[in-house]
């Protein structure tokens, strides 16, 4: 389980909280209340509040928190390809979720994303939908030989054909490798993308930013259904 330091704030203040994530799940208390969920913006109460928070509201009585924002900090993996180095550095991402957003449609949007690292800091300031977009961003703007080493970057994950959320939504396919990589299209992965794999946990949701240490970036004789091109 990972911590992560990060500043919510709402109508009715600011709160310095800690998201504890195991790559897939995001759990965290916020004045109070327990919250737990794979996407800020699917964040569900363990107890509705009102007088405390802001609640997209569902028929079973069940809420997410709303008009709210979250400045969080990552540290993820980056490698440098020069001197075969896997190093930690930490990225700040600015999230904000419901009536505040300025995106057409959209409940969430992610404002920036800031990379602090020991030769220089990378940010990306436009207002984006999904952290897929931001990270390759944020890769465009990194030295050639150094790579972000996170989920999305890595030959194991895919995103879901039939579309995806802002964050923690694409999926790791490392137990399945020898099937995966003999994938080609999208038909192929609708064949082992299947609710038998799911149920057994052979494929399950990760976060862009995290990491295992079967890590394996990209390579161009690789098939995978992500925006991701960064290969190595």
């Amino acid at each position: 389980m990972r911590h992560y330091k990060t500043t919510y704030q709402d109508k009715r203040g600011t709160e310095q909280i800690v998201i504890k994530s195991d790559g897939s799940e995001m759990v965290t208390t916020i004045r109070g209340i327990n919250f737990d969920g794979p996407d800020f913006d699917q964040l569900t109460a363990d107890k509705i509040d009102h007088e405390k928070f802001d609640y997209q509201m569902f028929s079973d009585g069940s809420g997410d928190v709303t008009n709210c924002s979250f400045l969080i900090t990552i540290p993820i993996k980056l490698y440098n390809t020069t001197s075969k180095e896997l190093f930690e550095e930490n990225l700040d991402a600015y999230i904000v979720v419901g009536d505040d957003t300025t995106i057409d449609g959209l409940d969430h949007e992610l404002n920036s994303l800031t990379l602090h690292t020991s030769f220089g800091k990378f940010t990306v300031e436009k207002k984006l939908e999904w952290m897929e977009d931001a990270l390759i961003a944020l890769q465009n703007q990194l030295p050639a030989h150094i790579y972000i080493n996170t989920c999305l970057s890595c030959k194991y994950s895919n995103y879901s054909p039939y579309g995806n959320g802002m964050f923690g939504d694409i999926y790791c396919f490392k137990k399945i490798k020898e099937q995966l990589i003999a994938l080609q299209d999208k038909t192929d992965l609708f064949s082992i993308w299947t609710k038998e794999a799911m149920d057994r946990g052979d494929i399950f949701s990760v976060q862009e930013t995290f990491d295992c240490e079967e890590h394996q970036l990209l390579t161009d004789n690789d098939w995978v259904y992500k925006s991701w091109t960064k290969t190595i």
